[in-house]
């Protein structure tokens, strides 16, 4: 047989194989948890819900270093 027929062969051969031994797709392994979020706020987006804010006051201390003029979001930057 002509060595070209050969590796058609062998490239269908392994297309079947790595095919058929995927992996599934697995629903109960899908994060719910933004679904819940946008379900708990779907009357009203306007109250701002962050992960990394604080809900009421935390003493951070004094900020040491110099002030820069950049900014982020309400934060000034500071240069030790």
């Amino acid at each position: 047989m002509n060595p070209t027929l050969y590796l058609l062969v062998a490239m269908v051969v392994l297309a079947l194989v790595l095919w058929a031994t995927r992996e599934r797709f697995q629903p109960e392994f899908l994060d719910k948890r933004q679904v819940q979020k946008t379900v708990a706020m779907e009357d009203s987006s306007y109250t701002q819900q962050t992960n990394h804010m604080m809900y009421g006051h935390a003493d951070m201390g004094s900020v040491s270093g110099m002030q820069t003029p950049f900014q982020v979001n309400q934060y000034k930057a500071y240069v030790q």
